[in-house]
């Protein structure tokens, strides 16, 4: 209640190994801002370069904190200084470093570092104290770089979920656009068949506070009636029933190749992480025959385990272990009654789907399997 600002800190894993829990995290929690650390005595690592390019890729300004300056040689901490500052003036980056020692300095840096260019650098202790002061004043200069889309139809993502004892399933996740308040029944999907099904909400927290609405670019926590967390995975979307989602299997998207040892060309698999979603994707065809480091195409995707709820101008990320390469969404191709997906792939999943949930329905397993494959039957033999 007496706060004057409220800052969410996302704090995500700097060893290679969990690199793609932070690509989720920089992906789907759309963070307004990246903080790099670096510890003074460490100095600059392969993993604080893949980091920040992944900033630069999905055009997140960046500002870098360099701890632990008490326990760090006076020359070891200069030459890593100077090494960030050759890694930020490098071509592939081009910031302007910024030492930040004055409170006017604070002003400046804050006041211009929305344009991307500028790249701030804080050198604080957290053992004496040490210019955390100024850290935290251009913490709160700072102002969200996410435009307000409350007018728009409601649009959730969703990050996580939990099975409350007493409460419930829960989902927690990022609002996108529009105002969700209590009871609103919205759209919950895409399933393992594409499909989206009413779900109303049952209660809203927000910074572990219980609140009757929320709006577009805040984080929240729902608890949803009459649904199973099994029946809910990351990377599902909460949508207004006004915007009639549909469910894609294909997308084309321009992607600019960061880095890879090798060629890419059509059949090649690796992981898209989209928003919230996160799916190895296949490539059917692209604009040119194969692609190099530092190449641009526009390139034809299709996911491998289900279909997924994308919208055109989306950010996107590539990857096949470290980072690969970057872009958006140019289409989401749909194609009714799930033609574009093979039948005894189709099958197979909805098989695992109904094995699952075997148990909550009075209805045999091989009589549901049945009753899909006569649907399916009849789809296909529909004219389009």
């Amino acid at each position: 209640e007496r706060s004057s600002k409220v800052i969410t800190f996302i704090d995500l894993a700097g060893h290679e190994r969990y690199l793609k829990t932070t690509v989720f995290g920089m992906t789907g929690h759309a963070p307004d801002f990246g903080m790099l650390m670096v510890g003074a005595n460490a100095g600059i690592v392969g993993m604080t370069k893949e980091h920040l390019g992944l900033a630069l890729a999905l055009s997140v300004p960046v500002f870098v904190v360099m701890t632990k300056i008490d326990m760090c040689p006076p020359n070891v901490l200069q030459d890593t200084l100077r090494l960030l500052s050759r890694v930020l003036k490098s071509p592939g980056c081009r910031k302007v470093p910024l030492m930040v020692r004055t409170k006017d300095e604070v002003v400046v840096s804050a006041t211009n570092f929305v344009s991307e260019r500028l790249c701030p650098i804080f050198q604080v202790s957290n053992v004496n104290g040490e210019n955390l002061d100024l850290l935290k004043m251009f913490l709160n200069l700072l102002t969200t770089r996410m435009t307000c889309h409350d007018s728009e139809p409601a649009e959730f993502q969703i990050d996580d979920t939990y099975s409350v004892p007493g409460v419930g399933t829960v989902v927690s996740g990022t609002t996108l656009k529009g105002v969700i308040r209590l009871n609103d029944t919205l759209m919950l999907g895409p399933d393992p068949l594409g499909h989206f099904i009413p779900i109303a909400v049952k209660s809203i927290h927000r910074k572990r506070m219980a609140v009757r609405q929320v709006s577009a670019s805040q984080t929240a926590s729902f608890a949803l009636k009459k649904i199973k967390r099994s029946q809910i995975r990351k990377g599902m979307v909460m949508v207004s029933p006004v915007l009639n989602p549909v469910a894609c299997w294909e997308f084309e998207g321009e992607i600019l190749v960061l880095h890879h040892p090798t060629t890419i060309s059509s059949r090649y698999q690796a992981m898209v992480h989209c928003g919230s979603i996160r799916q190895t994707a296949s490539i059917l065809s692209m604009s040119a025959e194969c692609l190099r480091t530092g190449d641009k195409a526009t390139v034809h995707f299709r996911f491998i385990k289900h279909p997924e709820y994308l919208r055109p101008g989306q950010r996107l990320v590539f990857r096949e272990g470290r980072t690969k390469a970057v872009g958006n969404v140019l289409r989401v191709i749909v194609q009714p009654g799930g033609h574009n997906m093979p039948r005894q792939s189709q099958l197979a999943k909805v098989n695992k789907m109904l094995s699952h949930h075997q148990q909550h329905s009075g209805i045999s397993q091989k009589e549901q399997e049945a009753e899909f494959g006569s649907n399916a039957d009849k789809r296909e033999n529909t004219p389009a």
